[in-house]
């Protein structure tokens, strides 16, 4: 199934479209995500749209789409029809500060009727329509890259396809087995996107840590990276996670042992993160001194 879509880089155009679909009841709505694969932090690359009659395709990464036209875009009383809409839209906030409003998630409903089951797995058991695609493999290509390639931007484009006829076959089935109510009463809050923990909190389970330990992660962790902004690359290319939170629960350690452990770091990098991670636990020692 090739699709033909218009691939829109400018706010002139977006704004044009943003007015045109506050015309219509609702669109569906997808995004294509770097998410520290290739390059350092997380990131938008593109925003797929369906109206039920034609396909469009939002380039983030052009110099000519702003954060203002994303904001107007998102705004639009239209409803935005999604699948598993929290982490797209976490990341909006993330790096856009802009927020969604009127969002019907399909993975609400779905999960309402029992399915825990991803996009393509729900669109078979609904809809009968079989993907050859790998999604894992789709989801791991550089989608920072320009051009992307006619299957990479085709296969972004099944995501947002069946929304329509998905919604119509969940809404269906959700209203026979008198599971509507419930699950539309859980969307109210599905687009509510709350400040994130910050990135070392979310590396382990933090609760397990003494207060000493997880003022070592804190450190160690910023230091990592800044490393990795500093070469915009994927942060587990500097240090490891495994690594990082070994560490923390080693500490206080003395230099020479943080360099013997650290040997094993990427030849790189390993001289930077040494010296930082030196640096971070010494920081944190002093944190810790405070506390007393």
């Amino acid at each position: 199934m090739n699709i033909e879509f218009e691939y829109v880089t400018t706010d002139e155009r977006l704004f044009e479209l943003i007015e045109y679909f506050e015309t219509l009841d609702a669109i569906a709505v997808d995004f294509e995500e770097e998410c520290n694969l290739h390059i350092y932090g997380e990131h938008i690359s593109i925003i797929q749209i369906y109206d039920r009659n034609a396909f469009y395709i939002v380039d983030v990464l052009s110099n000519d789409i702003t954060d203002r036209s994303l904001a107007s875009l998102f705004a639009i009383k239209t409803e935005k029809i999604w699948f598993e809409c929290h982490s797209d839209l976490s990341i909006l906030y993330k790096k856009h500060k802009v927020k969604a409003v009127n969002v019907f998630d399909l993975r609400v409903l779905s999960r309402a009727l029992g399915d825990v089951h991803g996009l393509d797995e729900v669109v078979s058991r609904f809809l009968g329509v079989e993907r050859k695609e790998n999604k894992k493999t789709r989801q791991q290509e550089n989608w920072m890259k320009r051009p992307l390639s006619p299957d990479m931007l085709n296969y972004a484009l099944l995501d947002v396809a069946y929304l329509f006829d998905l919604k119509d076959a969940l809404m269906k089935e959700a209203e026979e087995k008198k599971k509507l109510k419930m699950a539309l009463s859980a969307m109210k809050d599905v687009a509510d996107v709350k400040e994130s923990k910050p990135g070392w909190m979310k590396i382990c389970n933090t609760k397990s840590l003494s207060i000493q330990e997880r003022i070592y992660l804190r450190h160690i962790f910023n230091a990592r990276e800044r490393i990795a902004e500093r070469f915009n690359t994927p942060s587990v290319n500097v240090l490891q996670k495994k690594d990082v939170v070994a560490l923390a629960k080693r500490c206080p350690l003395k230099n020479q042992e943080i360099e013997e452990f650290l040997s094993r770091a990427p030849k790189r990098y390993q001289k930077l993160i040494t010296e930082a991670v030196i640096k971070a636990v010494e920081s944190a020692e002093r944190e810790i001194a405070g506390l007393k």
